[in-house]
């Protein structure tokens, strides 16, 4: 699987997840009437297929609602490769480990708000990380002989606190 894809994945179920309870009651609408391209949410189904296509998964449901209405809903490709059953809009999935996609989408919500800058430092939100230090790995000067000791010394490196030379 490439390294795009997963979080592509990832946040794609969970905004589905999220989505799919509601979208039953959801009007569906066309994409103009919410502000959206229809040409442009086309691209969705070749990008999908093209991750099928790839067997980075089997198969996936795709969900686009704005303003309250639903714009996109779509079922591509099999519920698993053995089966070949075709994928539906109301399969259900197996989810875990989704702390970071969901951690991702609202950093990114709270970065949209004004909230929050990527160069914020930590400590802004999380006192206890104020004054932090952190050991970094520094190779050693050319022709210093390793010691016997075990740790970095025994790698061939040495520590040093970032700052300092």
């Amino acid at each position: 699987m490439s390294p795009t894809a997963k979080p592509f994945i990832a946040v794609s179920q969970c905004i589905l997840l999220a989505l799919q309870a509601s979208a039953a009651s959801l009007p569906i609408s066309r994409p103009e009437e919410a502000g959206l391209s229809a040409e442009r949410l086309k691209r969705i189904r070749s990008v999908v297929q093209s991750h099928i296509d790839a067997k980075d998964f089997a198969g996936a449901v795709t969900l686009v609602a704005r303003k309250g209405k639903v714009v996109h809903f779509e079922a591509q490709g099999t519920t698993d490769l053995e089966s070949a059953k075709p994928m539906r809009t109301d399969t259900l999935f197996r989810m875990a480990s989704m702390t970071k996609p969901i951690t991702a989408v609202a950093v990114l919500m709270m970065m949209e708000e004004g909230k929050l800058r990527l160069t914020d430092p930590v400590s802004r939100f999380i006192p206890e990380f104020k004054g932090l230090k952190v050991a970094v790995m520094q190779d050693p000067p050319a022709g210093a002989r390793a010691s016997g000791r075990a740790g970095p010394q025994a790698r061939g490196r040495r520590l040093r606190k970032r700052g300092s030379r």
